[in-house]
């Protein structure tokens, strides 16, 4: 029933795939995670945020360890030309052939060069334009992400974003930012895109390496309990609001010198992690309905399962207003 045309161009079950989930030490989304979405018929994506080629292509060799389905990789396209084309030589050596990129329109020509390399790419974006600059430059499907999402964000809603990226270009289009239950998956289907993309959803997983109170942070947090800070990256970055958190925000409030700011920013860059009210830890707003900790395969199971009751409650509904 949820074949879609994401699933063809993918070779995957579900129209699901697992956003990148990097670390303050370590990527969340590593093979383990990224197996377990791939063997329950999504995508897993393996983040590579940090990490040196050497274990890029051993983590890689892991995954492959553990599931034969298809799976891809994430690289931010911030690197120079050189750097990124060197990283996207590793990947198709390795033969890697998914792709998702995040950040938006990136300066350099990312999609060209991992196109060039015979390499499926599925780039991250926050508004129309860069959704259709990136299928102009041979983007193979769009992700379009939302505010309510956790990491990076831009500044429109998921679902006024998806229907306008969908209305302006031709190949599929991924919905992402505050979907984590079938409602979301038929949601986004009826917006007119071919899947959906969950990065929060998976932290909180039996599978994740996520620290036990993270989990717990979003099993219990509400949608008001994460902010929308520049403390991490300099960028908007939607975490969990933490003690942390708090004191950058009233920093900001109070006028402090660009001086200030960046010595405030180098502390926590350097700070050893270990206390989450101490850090920032991505996460999106719908950790308000993420309330168990449940395996990856019950989440997607679960997910395709309410959506065909769901979907056959409609049309039933339909009939009955016929």
């Amino acid at each position: 029933m949820f074949q879609t045309s994401l699933c063809k161009l993918l070779g995957i079950k579900y129209p699901i795939i697992q956003g990148a989930l990097g670390g303050t030490t370590r990527p969340i989304s590593d093979p383990t995670l990224v197996a377990a979405v791939s063997n329950a018929g999504g995508l897993g994506i393996l983040a590579t945020w940090n990490l040196p080629d050497r274990l890029i292509l051993k983590e890689i060799d892991r995954v492959r360890h553990l599931t034969d389905r298809p799976f891809g990789v994430n690289i931010a396209a911030t690197h120079s030309s050189y750097d990124f084309s060197k990283k996207a030589g590793l990947l198709a050596k390795e033969g890697i052939r998914i792709v998702t990129t995040g950040r938006g329109d990136p300066k350099i020509p990312a999609v060209s060069i991992l196109k060039d390399q015979g390499i499926k790419v599925l780039p991250v974006v926050a508004n129309v334009k860069q959704a259709i600059s990136l299928e102009n430059k041979g983007a193979d499907a769009i992700i379009a992400s939302g505010l309510e999402a956790g990491g990076h964000v831009g500044n429109i809603t998921t679902f006024s974003l998806v229907p306008q990226v969908v209305d302006s270009v031709k190949v599929p289009v991924v919905a992402a930012g505050g979907i984590g239950d079938a409602r979301g998956l038929l949601a986004a289907l009826v917006l007119g895109a071919s899947g959906i993309q969950m990065g929060t959803r998976f932290i909180a997983t039996h599978e994740s390496i996520a620290p036990l109170d993270i989990k717990k942070r979003i099993l219990y947090a509400s949608s008001e309990d994460t902010v929308v800070t520049t403390l991490r990256t300099g960028s908007p970055t939607r975490t969990l609001r933490t003690a942390f958190t708090e004191k950058w925000e009233e920093l900001i409030k109070s006028g402090a010198s660009v001086d200030e700011i960046k010595d405030f920013r180098r502390k926590v860059l350097k700070r050893t992690r270990g206390n989450i009210e101490e850090d920032t830890v991505g996460a999106g707003q719908v950790c308000g309905l993420i309330r168990e900790l449940k395996s990856v395969r019950q989440i997607i199971e679960c997910i395709i399962k309410d959506a065909s009751t769901i979907y056959m409650g409609l049309k039933e509904n339909g009939k009955a207003l016929e």
